[in-house]
């Protein structure tokens, strides 16, 4: 199928790689089908674009935190084991949402609230962890370094 985004143009995608929100994502709450683009060609960039299907203009950037924080823990609530149909620790994918403000080396990411997807079932939903040691707006660079949780 083909659709329209704005920073992509018209792309071609596999239905079967549509991921389904089903809640859609908090402040865009009608947008419920994605896909999942890596951020270059190679695939071995961190950083990837979840696109909406439904809708051009909506596109977020995503991390693999894990790269970037490697005391990063996400602990799965029953509820969201179940709603997703989680078998195995290895069917989940988490991310979190990056936000650029100016350069690069400025940005932050969601720690607190990551999306986390059943890639094999292509499900997914965004979590509120109840952790306070991890921020909404968490620097990914300190002093042009990659950054552990706690050091900020």
């Amino acid at each position: 199928m083909k659709i329209q985004t704005v920073r992509f143009r018209e792309i071609e995608v596999d239905e079967s790689r549509l991921i389904t929100f089903l809640k859609g994502i908090p402040g865009f709450d009608e947008d419920k089908q994605y896909i999942l683009l890596p951020a270059d060609e190679t695939g071995e960039s961190p950083f990837f674009f979840l696109q909406s299907v439904e809708t051009a203009e909506v596109s977020f950037l995503l991390l693999d935190a894990f790269a970037f924080f490697a005391k990063y823990d996400v602990n799965l609530d029953d509820s969201v084991v179940e709603k997703l149909e989680i078998g195995s620790p290895d069917d989940v994918i988490v991310l979190t949402t990056v936000t650029v403000q100016g350069e690069l080396k400025q940005a932050t990411t969601n720690l607190k609230a990551p999306l986390v997807i059943n890639y094999p079932k292509q499900v997914g939903m965004q979590i509120v962890l109840d952790n306070r040691d991890y921020m909404i707006k968490q620097p990914l660079f300190n002093n042009n370094q990659k950054a552990t949780v706690g050091q900020v």
